[in-house]
């Protein structure tokens, strides 16, 4: 038997802590033995400091005999994603094929519904993860890439990279000029050209504003935001742009965000260009780190190449499920009203 919790990581002692860091350790030891073990810290601070974006964060634990066995988050998107809900759902190693994952989606159902979300997907998910949701009438709808650059190692002449003629660099740490931060919104939307595959989950539509409200939350959670921007000199207009979070509370790691160009300006090399200048002045400035870490659409060869060319290496490859509520409650065979009742009594 499997008993489900809610759990409120602000207010989750260690012993919670060391359970979940048991089960993510453990299946990334069996999942992703090529990747540097998570520790303890990483983890409690992964749960009280989630990246921004992706909306609210709720957490359930599944417990058999006092010990727990399954980790599972729900994430729900603002800015017109309010019909999705992200689901991660991890089971310790040792008791899969016997349910557990399965149980706890159950458990957790009801919240999605009393929010209204009707889609449910499922990023970065491996193997074994995809079997599983295929099972439960998910559909694979997307593959990403992971391409890791480790700056010990990186050939440092590759980001030599020239600014063609007409454009400059320019770069800022944290909130955008007020000079060019309109056309910085107009370049962080032509992310909405890449490769998706069938993915949900939409882009947001940036904004002045959306842009002045996001860097207020990341900065309100302690997180150094990089921005290089490739700039055209005739308009004084962002024409690309690459962003980077350096998390002070996680490892020493640069997490990439988008990196984009406008349309009427690519083939110039506009995306190398802002990228380079980026890793160059990372390494630089904060020598403690040891990766730069990026998620590439496998369709998106071009960038893709772009990495390859910088020194990123690609280390594996993931996809997102995507599912309707309904089709999950059908497929679990219902949820019943006393659980429904039960997890309401959990906000």
């Amino acid at each position: 038997m499997v008993d489900v919790e809610v759990v409120d990581p602000n207010r989750a002692g260690e012993a919670v802590f060391r359970g979940i860091h048991e089960v993510l350790s453990t299946s990334q030891e069996v999942d992703l033995p090529d990747e540097e073990p998570v520790g303890y810290e990483d983890v409690v601070n992964q749960f009280r400091n989630p990246f921004p974006g992706l909306g609210a964060a709720h957490h359930w634990l599944g417990r058999r005999g006092g010990e727990v066995v399954a980790v599972a988050t729900a994430l729900f998107p603002e800015h017109d994603n309010e019909h999705v809900a992200i689901v991660l759902l991890t089971v310790h190693p040792k008791v899969r094929g016997q349910g557990i994952g399965t149980t706890v989606l159950r458990a957790l159902v009801p919240e999605l519904t009393a929010r209204g979300r009707t889609v449910v997907e499922g990023i970065q998910v491996g193997r074994v993860g995809e079997t599983w949701a295929n099972a439960l009438g998910f559909r694979t709808v997307n593959t990403t890439i992971l391409q890791h650059l480790r700056f010990a190692d990186a050939d440092r002449s590759l980001w030599d990279v020239p600014v063609p003629e007409g454009y400059r660099v320019e770069r800022w740490i944290g909130a955008a000029p007020n000079a060019i931060v309109a056309s910085y919104a107009e370049a962080k939307n032509a992310i909405a050209d890449s490769p998706r595959g069938e993915a949900e989950l939409k882009e947001r539509r940036w904004t002045v504003d959306l842009v002045r409200e996001d860097e207020a939350v990341v900065a309100a959670r302690g997180i150094e935001q990089r921005v290089v921007v490739a700039v055209h000199e005739a308009t004084d207009e962002v024409v690309g742009m690459t962003e980077v979070w350096l998390q002070p509370l996680r490892k020493p790691w640069a997490y990439q965000r988008e990196t984009t160009v406008i349309a009427a300006h690519r083939g110039h090399g506009l995306g190398r260009v802002v990228k380079a200048h980026m890793l160059r002045g990372l390494a630089g400035d904060r020598p403690d780190l040891v990766l730069s870490v990026t998620g590439t659409n496998a369709d998106n060869v071009h960038m893709a190449a772009v990495n390859h060319a910088l020194g990123f290496a690609t280390v594996r490859s993931m996809v997102e499920v995507n599912g309707t509520v309904a089709g999950l409650l059908e497929a679990l065979g219902g949820v019943d009203a006393e659980q429904r009742q039960a997890e309401h009594e959990h906000p």
